[in-house]
C-alpha cells in the first residue's frame, strides 16, 4: 500500500492514507511525501500484540470489527476533510465494512483490493489448528455473513491473485460487482545484487526470509533439508518470530550448515542465497517474498498451494511441492544441488519476471481503473439526471 500512494505522488496524484493506530485519537504524519492519518483503534484491544485476556474478549472484539460504527465515524470526518475523488481499501481490519458505507454515503468512487482473506475469516487466513480450511468453519459465519452483504458496495473488486480474488467469488462476494480485475502487489530491490554468472558449486546456499511460524512451514523446512546430503548444502534463515518458538528453533535445528540471521534486509540476504524456498503452510494470497527473490535473480522452490503457483514458472523460475509430501521438497533442492548451473540458467527468467511487478507498472494499471470506474460513474449519473 505505501508503494502504491508513493507511485501515485510519483504520478502527479495526491494520495492520502488511513491507518488504524494503538494510539488513542487521530494524528497525522507524513511518509515520503505521502499525508498518514492515524486512527486510534476503538476495539477491545489492540490485536497486533496486546494478548492480554485476548481469548475472553476476542468474540466480542470480532463482532465489533465487523460492525465499528465509531471507527466507520472517524472515516467519514476524514473524508469531509480531504474531499477525494476516490477511496480505494486495501485492509478494513480495524474499520469494519462500515468504513464502506461511509464512503457511499458521500457517492464517491470505490475500490477494494484483496490482500487476504479477512473477509471470509475473522483470523484472514482460513487456516486453523494447522489446515487449511476447505470451507468456512461454523464459528466463522456470523462475521463473514455480514462482510459478503456488504461487499456489493464497492465499485470494482481487484485481487493480488486470481486464487484470492476467486475465492471470494466462489462464496458469493462482489456478485453485483461489475468489475473485477487482479493486480498483483508491486515491489522494487533496493539495490539489485551483482553475482557473476557461472560460478555456482557446492554447497548451494538456500535461503528461507519471513516470519518464524509454524503457519509459514519453516519447521517443514528445516526438518527435511537435513536429509540433504552432508557438504551439498547450507541455510540461511531470516527473520524473526515469538522470542519462545525462535528458541525452540534455535536449540532443536542446531547445525552447522544451519545459520540463523534474524531480521536481514533483502539485499544483503539474497546476496547470500543461491535459491529461496517458501514452504508455507497456508494458503497465500500472494506471496511478496517471491517477487522479492526474483528481483535480485534467485529461483525459488515453493508450496503449491495459493497464490504461490501463479508467481512460480515450473523449470523456468524454479520449481513447485506439495507440502503434504516432503520428499518432494526433498526432491526439488537435489535437483539444484546434482546441476548448481540450473541456478544461473534460471537467472534471467527471474529478472524478467520481476520485471513485471515493477511499481510504475502496477501504478499505471490502478490508474487506468481508476479512471474506468470514475468514468462510469459518471455516466450512470448523467443517465439517472
Amino acid at each position: 500500500m505505501q508503494t502504491l500512494a508513493e507511485g501515485l505522488e510519483n504520478a502527479g496524484h495526491r494520495a492520502v492514507v488511513v491507518s488504524t493506530s494503538p494510539q488513542k485519537g487521530v494524528s497525522t504524519g507524513t511518509i515520503a511525501g505521502v499525508k498518514v492519518y492515524y486512527v486510534g483503534l476503538k476495539n477491545l484491544y489492540w490485536p497486533f500484540k496486546d494478548k492480554k485476556n485476548r481469548a475472553v474478549f476476542k468474540p466480542l472484539a470480532h463482532a465489533i470489527d465487523t460492525f465499528n460504527p465509531w471507527m466507520a465515524r472517524e472515516v467519514e470526518r476524514v473524508l469531509k476533510l480531504e474531499r477525494p475523488d476516490l477511496v480505494h481499501t486495501n485492509g478494513l481490519s480495524g474499520f469494519s465494512v462500515l468504513a464502506w458505507q461511509s464512503v457511499k454515503r458521500r457517492r464517491l468512487p470505490l475500490v477494494h483490493t484483496l490482500h487476504d482473506h479477512y473477509l471470509l475469516c475473522p483470523r484472514s487466513t482460513m487456516f486453523h489448528r494447522g489446515k487449511n480450511c476447505e470451507r468456512r468453519c461454523v464459528e466463522c459465519v456470523p462475521y463473514a455473513s455480514p462482510r459478503e452483504h456488504y461487499s456489493n458496495r464497492v465499485d470494482a473488486v481487484v485481487g493480488v491473485s486470481r486464487f484470492i480474488l476467486e475465492r471470494h467469488l466462489r462464496y458469493g462476494y462482489f456478485d453485483r460487482v461489475s468489475t473485477k480485475r487482479v493486480i498483483p502487489n508491486p515491489y522494487q530491490a533496493e539495490s539489485p545484487a551483482r553475482k557473476p554468472y557461472g560460478v555456482h558449486s557446492l554447497p548451494i546456499r538456500f535461503g528461507y526470509l519471513g516470519q518464524l511460524n509454524t503457519n509459514k512451514g519453516i519447521e517443514l523446512l528445516l526438518d527435511n533439508i537435513s536429509r540433504l546430503q552432508v557438504g551439498t548444502w547450507r541455510l540461511s534463515v531470516a527473520g524473526r518470530g515469538l522470542n519462545a518458538y525462535e528458541s525452540y528453533l534455535h536449540e532443536g535445528y542446531a547445525n552447522p550448515a544451519i545459520r540463523f540471521l534474524g531480521y536481514t534486509r533483502p539485499a544483503a540476504f539474497f546476496s547470500g542465497t543461491d535459491v529461496l524456498v517458501v514452504p508455507s503452510l497456508l494458503r497465500e494470497s500472494f506471496g511478496r517474498v517471491i517477487i522479492e527473490a526474483y528481483a535480485y535473480g534467485v529461483p525459488v522452490i515453493g508450496s503449491n498451494r495459493g497464490g504461490v503457483l501463479e508467481l512460480i514458472e515450473e523449470g523456468r523460475t524454479g520449481f513447485l511441492f506439495d507440502p503434504d509430501l516432503p520428499e518432494e521438497l526433498v526432491e526439488r533442492a537435489e535437483r539444484f544441488i546434482d546441476r548448481p548451473s540450473t541456478i544461473d540458467e534460471m537467472r534471467d527468467a527471474c529478472l524478467r519476471k520481476a520485471a513485471g511487478f515493477l511499481p510504475r507498472s502496477v501504478t499505471e494499471t490502478y490508474l487506468d481503473l481508476y479512471a474506468e470506474i470514475v468514468e462510469a460513474i459518471r455516466g450512470a449519473c448523467a443517465l439517472r439526471g
